[in-house]
């Protein structure tokens, strides 16, 4: 690695570790540590990491192999000799390149599927043995998506996008894998796209920067239990008596005083104006009438529809002011 790569991973492990560390997430802490030394960490790839086409005779390959090893072609140059065989996982790899087949499913199921699955025979073999260690990390991804959409976290809300976006991206992959990375490879075998180890690196990605993404999504306010309300609402209602009782006090107050009954009749005859003047209007009518609240007196003697609704009010209002009988 590089002394650029590694200070910009290192800079971006310190920031993950101080935003969760704050956010009291350690769950998710270890969940992006995890994701950041997968991601660090390139899958094993002997071509990529020899620089060498991937149609390089298998010979030419086993040499450098072993040059890579300390191992040398023979011992007349100073060098050692050369082993009778290499390990089995690794000659067992070096069987399987044989074929033009072999390396197409080298690009699309990586060296490590066929250095590793010594029963796999075709491509579906190796399909279903990467499916499995790919179908856990996205189970584990999608437990870390559901504790951080948790009620607790109030950010529920978020849940089914968060995990939709996690759906599509397995969804993609599969469609990738099955069909995409099918694809003939070139000939000359210098640039092959490593569908595998792409594949890979787009997935830890995701991996790291989804969860992040998720803690800066707002949080949601639920509304309390409804015995929450209740203690405002009361102190409404102690307010609201007083107003009550001074409003009655003031009304007969003012019709015992001539001057205040005089101002207070000059009022009323001022607001009755305005409001004859206003439902004589055929504009605020015809309004009135398409918002449904219409309060012309129809043709045929009917009232309007807001007249009776403030008539059928009044009456279930006179209901609460009579005086029940005692027993």
């Amino acid at each position: 690695m590089s002394p650029i790569e590694t200070l910009f991973f290192t800079s971006l492990l310190t920031l993950v570790g101080w935003f969760y560390i704050h956010k009291r997430s350690s769950i998710v802490l270890l969940h992006s540590l995890y994701s950041l030394y997968a991601l660090i960490q390139p899958p094993q790839n002997l071509f990529s990491r020899l620089h060498i086409p991937l149609t390089l005779p298998l010979e030419h390959i086993r040499i450098l192999l072993l040059s890579e090893a300390g191992f040398a072609a023979g011992a007349g140059d100073g060098g050692l000799a050369v082993p009778a065989q290499m390990p089995p996982d690794l000659e067992l790899l070096l069987s399987r390149l044989k074929t033009d087949e072999s390396r197409g499913w080298f690009v699309r199921f990586g060296q490590r599927a066929l250095q590793t699955c010594a029963p796999c025979t075709s491509a579906a073999d190796y399909a279903l043995f990467v499916s499995a260690g790919i179908l856990l990390a996205y189970v584990r991804t999608a437990a870390v998506l559901l504790l951080l959409t948790s009620s607790p976290n109030r950010r529920d809300r978020w849940r089914g996008y968060v995990l939709g976006v996690l759906i599509c991206a397995a969804l993609a992959e599969c469609y990738v894998l099955a069909s995409l990375s099918a694809a003939p490879l070139p000939k000359d075998g210098t640039r092959v796209f490593m569908w595998h180890d792409n594949i890979q690196f787009t997935r830890q990605v995701l991996f790291l920067l989804l969860p992040i993404l998720t803690q800066f999504l707002p949080e949601v306010q639920h509304p309390g239990p409804p015995s929450m309300s209740l203690a405002p609402a009361l102190a409404h209602l102690e307010r609201s008596i007083p107003r009550a009782h001074l409003l009655k006090y003031t009304r007969a107050a003012v019709m015992r005083n001539p001057e205040l009954r005089e101002r207070a009749v000059r009022w009323w005859a001022r607001k009755k104006r305005e409001g004859d003047a206003g439902r004589a209007d055929e504009a605020v009518q015809t309004a009135a009438l398409k918002m449904g609240l219409g309060f012309a007196d129809a043709g045929c003697g009917e009232e309007g529809k807001l007249r009776m609704s403030a008539r059928l009010a009044i009456e279930s209002l006179k209901g609460l002011f009579v005086t029940p009988v005692g027993p």
